[in-house]
């Protein structure tokens, strides 16, 4: 279509080439003008954090303090800061541990939308190649901001070119850690059985938590609030179990007198994520008639049911949508947490007729706990705005119902009093798990890059680097000087002896 101003078509090389200069037609970049063009991207920053061959000497926080880097962090392989557990030294005595995010410019940090995302809560760095400083507030508390480029300008011989943007993260050097020549001074099979055992240990303690919560706020509860916080997974884990003790489950089937349609209300609604319809959709895509009649008919039971309740604490911003794909949102996850609950034999006691049953049972009773039966709306929807689904969409994925399995209901069988006669060795019960951060940082940490990832290919062996990694890296800011761990390999090769890890 021809609308007097050039096409594509019209444009030859030399058009192209002031683009690279900063200089667009502008025709093509109205506006402000672009950035100029660097010559390096935000990957090369990260493979200059990450090796220490190229990492300049004399880093300074923007408060002039001296920064020393004992060890940059794992390099983040999925969504999320940069670098995982990082160990920094400040001042020459301040030692901080704590992820880093990597950027161009600082600003870099906002227009990214990190400020907002909980997964970046834990960083301890913010590191740009240009100076600057971001205001408080922006980052969280006690973050150092630092600036590579007045020490890369000082480093003699540097350039961007001679980085080989292919070989990383592999080409990182960096010192490995002391548990990784004890770990593979082990044989292979000696290898699983210490993940085999801490995966054990983790289970054990695991179940010897629930059986005190139990103890202390009832076996129901415990469970309501345990599967709340794992349907909120790790953005919202902290709103769902808040949300679980705001509206406690004897509340919830007493009010909702086991109605689905009913307790999803007085969920949706203590948690502030029940739309108004006088005022929610005044702008922007509207939702259809299903949609409304089904927002109006939760409004109805939420304001007769709400004179019951104590006056909601919760605020839509108390919500993380950042990052989280559609299925996984709190609305969707809050019907499950109904059809799972409102019923008087929901799962908390379907899992103790399970536990107490002399004939044991499979992982696929387990799993069938957690069946989301017959919800109303929300199979076939994935916000209150978007078209229905032509094929239902589980309201609880495979992947989290497999999560919740492991580190949630085989625990609890033991902390039940579930007899082993009838179950099969623990090993064999848990469900197939996918690798998370934790586990795939765990294996590079212990095994080297390039490992055979069918080492710890079961659930249980990936229970057992979580373990590990709580128990002795979460924590640890000597940068592996006072860790035990190592020597416990040392003197204890495990040769198939059973010992708990700690």
């Amino acid at each position: 279509m021809d609308n007097g101003k050039p096409q594509l078509a019209d444009w030859s090389a030399a058009d192209w080439f002031p683009l690279a200069e900063g200089a667009a037609p502008q025709s093509v970049c109205e506006g402000a003008p672009p950035r100029p063009v660097l010559g390096f991207t935000e990957r090369h920053l990260q493979c200059v954090w990450a090796d220490d061959r190229l990492r300049p000497e004399g880093l300074r926080t923007a408060e002039g303090e001296a920064l020393e880097v004992e060890f940059p962090g794992e390099w983040n392989k999925g969504p999320g800061p940069d670098f995982l557990g990082a160990v920094l030294k400040v001042g020459g005595s301040r030692r901080i541990a704590g992820d880093v995010e990597i950027h161009i410019h600082p600003a870099d940090w906002c227009r990214h939308g990190h400020a907002d995302d909980v997964r970046y809560a834990r960083v301890c760095a913010h590191v740009a190649y240009f100076a600057g400083v971001l205001p408080e507030g922006e980052l969280p508390p006690g973050t150092l901001q630092i600036a590579l480029k007045p020490a890369l300008d000082r480093a003699e011989g540097f350039s961007f070119d001679n980085i080989d943007l292919m070989a990383y993260p592999m080409a990182a050097r960096a010192a490995p850690p002391p548990c990784r020549a004890a770990m593979l001074a082990l044989a292979s099979e000696e290898r699983g059985c210490v993940l085999d055992a801490a995966g054990e240990t983790r289970l054990s303690r695991r179940a010897q938590w629930l059986r005190m919560a139990m103890e202390d706020r009832g076996m129901a509860q415990t469970v309501y609030e345990e599967t709340m916080a794992a349907l909120g997974y790790r953005p919202n884990k902290i709103p769902f179990r808040r949300l679980a003790r705001t509206v406690p489950l004897e509340r919830l089937r007493a009010l909702s007198e086991g109605d689905v349609l009913k307790a999803y209300a007085l969920l949706a609604g203590s948690a502030a994520l029940l739309p108004d319809p006088t005022t929610a959709f005044r702008r922007g895509v509207q939702p259809d008639a299903e949609s409304r009649k089904f927002i109006r008919r939760c409004w109805d039971e939420w304001w007769r049911l709400s004179g019951s309740c104590a006056p909601s604490a919760f605020t839509a911003a108390d919500w993380v949508r950042t990052g989280i794909r559609p299925p996984n949102r709190p609305e969707r996850r809050l019907m499950a947490a109904a059809c799972l609950f409102a019923p008087a034999h929901g799962l908390p006691e379907r899992l103790e007729a399970l536990a107490k049953r002399a004939g044991g049972g499979t992982i696929d009773d387990l799993l069938a706990l957690l069946a989301d039966g017959d919800a109303p709306y929300w199979p076939r929807r994935l916000s209150y705005t978007s078209a229905p689904m032509p094929h239902p969409v589980a309201l609880v994925g495979k992947t989290r119902e497999q999560s919740i399995a492991v580190n949630l209901l085989v625990p609890a069988l033991a902390a039940l009093g579930a007899k082993a006669a009838g179950w099969p060795p623990v090993g064999e019960l848990l469900p197939p798990e996918s690798t998370n951060a934790v586990t795939r940082i765990m294996a590079d940490r212990l095994f080297g890059p390039g490992h055979d990832a069918r080492l710890y290919r079961t659930a249980l062996r990936r229970q057992g680097l979580i373990h590990l990694h709580h128990e002795h890296c979460l924590g640890d800011r000597s940068r592996c000087a006072e860790c035990p761990f190592p020597e416990f390999l040392r003197q204890n090769g495990p040769g198939g002896n059973r010992k708990e890890i700690s």
